[in-house]
């Protein structure tokens, strides 16, 4: 069965629907700056590899990997295309309701940019506040992955062009991942505000001005295909969940059903 919506004709679009159980998935990236070392597109790269896992394991229609996305942090190094939430948002929004014009009933949202705070998690709340009548999925950058960073990496820093993502785009891209740039520069994390427990805009900013982490030197594509098959088991995982999913629905219906009409719901 051939997964990606965009290889297939309008006449197989219904067989992939029954085969997917009705669901499909949109892999959100970004293009930013990783440091000198990694391609802007790095997490692009990365989706594409982990979307070949997963179709390898389970049947999903899965739409072409959404490269724009929310990087205002990433404005401040050469590179970023950033799209403000006010249109992000909109679009996201407007991709899944053509998803579901076409007659699929859950839509997954696959985060493979760990910026994308307002997608994965004000998303979800952006469809249930305007009453859609499909289930909205929402898979976080790494969850439910089967295996701790810790036991694959030598770094006490990772997060960002670190040594994780650079040993996954050893793997996803390796041609294009340059690690003689580095030389013995490392990028430790700066000091954050004293502000308590709090949020700033520039938590990020502040703590990670170079748009790296840790010592990405230390990075191997042994470490990148244990990180990348351990992520697709964890997707893959929930995907299956996905699917036997009944209660997700059926609350968005009772919840659409009981907005509607207030008055005519229990006591």
């Amino acid at each position: 069965m051939e997964c990606h919506w965009i290889r297939n004709a309008e006449c197989d679009l219904a067989a992939l629907r029954d085969a997917s159980d009705g669901v499909a998935v949109l892999p959100l990236a970004s293009i930013e700056s990783h440091g000198p070392h990694l391609p802007l597109g790095s997490d692009i790269l990365c989706a594409r590899d982990l979307v070949k896992r997963i179709v390898a394991e389970e049947t999903v229609a899965v739409l072409p990997v959404l490269p724009y996305s929310w990087v205002a942090e990433a404005r401040m190094r050469p590179g970023a295309v950033h799209v403000p939430s006010d249109h992000l948002i909109p679009q996201v929004e407007a991709i899944c309701d053509e998803i579901h014009r076409n007659g699929f009933g859950k839509v997954v949202l696959l985060q493979c940019h760990g910026g994308n705070v307002a997608l994965h998690q004000m998303m979800v709340k952006r469809m249930l506040e305007r009453r859609k009548p499909y289930a909205v999925y929402s898979i976080g950058v790494f969850a439910n992955i089967p295996v701790e960073m810790k036991d694959v990496l030598d770094s006490e820093q990772y997060g960002h062009a670190c040594e994780m993502e650079t040993s996954m785009n050893l793997v996803a891209a390796p041609e294009l991942v340059h690690l003689e740039r580095l030389g013995e520069r490392t990028f430790p994390s700066q000091e954050r505000p004293d502000v308590g427990d709090v949020l700033t805009p520039v938590d990020w900013t502040a703590t990670h001005p170079q748009m790296a982490v840790g010592e990405p030197q230390k990075a191997t594509p042994e470490k990148g295909e244990r990180i990348m098959a351990a992520w697709a088991e964890g997707v893959v995982d929930t995907l299956r969940r996905i699917k036997r999913d009944e209660i997700v629905p059926a609350a968005m219906e009772t919840y659409n059903r009981q907005v509607a009409d207030p008055q005519g719901g229990p006591p």
